[in-house]
């Protein structure tokens, strides 16, 4: 695939409403939330395996983290600004080939299909590829030349099966599917916090059912959209308390349960099918936990990143 330009306009329907009726974005905006006082079971649970250094890699600040078929983890690691492969089998690692002529590239995404493996590069607004042995291979899309008008800023990224590609667009409070020809498919989403509005969305997900899932970080909530973005349903349901604070990203269950990594209120948290939160989750290990991204494992083991203890870890949960 090549990178190409693309055009198409992002969805403003009720973007005078929106700018009427949400509330003023100041600098609470980005403070964290109060602490809730719903009451949380927590599960404190012994890591299966550990992940923070081996032979000359040492992970610095892990953002995100996906699986492949065999099961080995990639992570995108900030400092240094890198992608970095973990096998839990072996307990090998490898840090994968520098992208050319990207000095400043900062991955906040990653994400695999077949043999390839996909990475945001945040701060050159670029998506770009990998092959699974490491190489870099090139920029199959350049999100500068999306849109003329509007700037985009791309974070959250995940890819299905059949190679949608779906983007967090942190800027413009919106979600962004490209088709497997990297054109746009459906944009969707603006600033505000009513049913089918964003604040901040920084991770995004899809479902086994074919569903987006979406963290509405700002919002202290979780959001699933159809794949024609059409709002499904939210967790926490409206009007009710809520553990969230700084949602980073969800996960789906092919049962239909939810697994949210909240950094700032330093917890993962299970809700049920039905948004009935279960419990919260945190390892068995001395220290500060800010997760900041999970996977599934097809074993039942969550793999959960850590900036706290700058490692990646499994625990099992299924």
């Amino acid at each position: 695939m090549r990178s190409r330009p693309h055009a198409f306009t992002l969805w403003v329907a009720g973007a005078v409403l929106a700018l009427a009726c949400a509330p003023a974005r100041d600098a609470a905006t980005a403070q964290e939330k109060p602490a809730s006082s719903t009451a949380v079971p927590t599960d404190t649970l012994a890591p299966a395996f550990s992940f923070h250094t081996c032979d000359r890699v040492t992970i610095g600040d892990p953002q995100a983290v996906t699986i492949d078929f065999h099961g080995i983890a990639v992570l995108a690691d900030a400092s240094p600004p890198r992608l970095v492969s973990y096998n839990p089998a072996t307990g090998g690692c490898q840090e994968f080939q520098a992208p050319a002529g990207r000095p400043a590239f900062r991955p906040s995404g990653v994400a695999v299909r077949g043999f390839f493996v996909y990475a945001v590069d945040e701060t050159n607004r670029l998506l770009l590829r990998w092959d699974s042995s490491g190489a870099y291979r090139d920029v199959i899309l350049n999100f500068e030349e999306l849109n003329e008008r509007r700037r985009v800023s791309p974070h959250g990224l995940d890819v299905d099966a059949s190679g949608r590609t779906a983007v967090t667009d942190i800027e413009n409070n919106q979600v962004i599917v490209f088709d497997t020809y990297l054109n746009v498919d459906v944009a969707f989403g603006n600033f505000g916090s009513f049913e089918g509005q964003m604040d901040t969305p920084q991770g995004v997900s899809f479902t086994p059912r074919g569903e987006l899932l979406v963290a509405d970080t700002g919002n202290a909530r979780l959001q699933f959209f159809s794949d024609t973005g059409a709002f499904l349903r939210a967790i926490p349901p409206a009007g009710t308390a809520s553990p969230l604070r700084r949602p980073r990203r969800g996960i789906a269950t092919e049962d239909g349960r939810v697994f949210v990594a909240d950094p700032v209120a330093g917890r993962v948290f299970e809700f049920s099918p039905a948004g009935a939160l279960v419990r919260a989750i945190v390892p068995d290990r001395p220290g500060r936990f800010r997760p900041t991204d999970l996977a599934m494992a097809k074993d039942g083991m969550l793999l959960i990143t850590d900036s706290a203890s700058q490692s990646l870890f499994a625990v099992k949960v299924m």
